[in-house]
């Protein structure tokens, strides 16, 4: 009998267990979820582009039209924006990025944003007082977004084009 009593109780137990109204579980649902999402990213990791030298653009044949991206009194460009693809040299390598089609032409057959494997670049013009959609040269901010979408890189600098 005693052994009876113990088992009800047990049943009776797990059963209040499930009857959670619908918003409840669909809070329980939202917060297992939330900690799947946090537990899946991979930690931060800042990308820090070096300069593309001459030396480079010599050897990887980097100098057809388009544009590159220099930080301010810089001599070097940190990024080189061609028709196709564009080049930025982060650690030892240099990285390729294939240009994004559907996003906003720069002269020289350059476009706005860039793909790569784990990130992808864009080039976002700054305000300044020329207004030519024409111009050549203009103050721009550059950002590296890593595979997770967060911004793993940013400068202010100058877009120079060429044809």
């Amino acid at each position: 009998m005693r052994t009876t009593a113990v088992v009800l109780t047990v049943l009776v137990a797990l059963a209040g267990c499930g009857d959670k109204s619908p918003a409840e579980k669909a809070s329980d649902d939202a917060k297992d979820i939330a900690m799947v999402k946090q537990m899946s990213r991979e930690p931060f990791k800042p990308i820090v582009p070096t300069t593309i030298t001459a030396d480079d653009i010599n050897r990887y044949g980097l100098d057809k039209p388009g544009c590159s991206f220099r930080k301010k009194g810089a001599a070097d460009p940190l990024f080189i924006a061609g028709r196709d693809e564009g080049y930025m040299h982060v650690g030892s390598d240099l990285k390729r990025f294939a240009s994004k089609k559907e996003s906003a032409d720069l002269p020289g057959g350059a476009r706005s944003t860039y793909m790569g494997l784990s990130s992808w670049v864009d080039l976002v013009r700054l305000p300044d007082a020329a207004t030519g959609a024409d111009d050549q040269a203009w103050p721009a901010r550059l950002v590296v977004h890593d595979a997770q979408e967060r911004v793993a890189f940013q400068a202010d600098g100058v877009v120079t084009c060429h044809a």
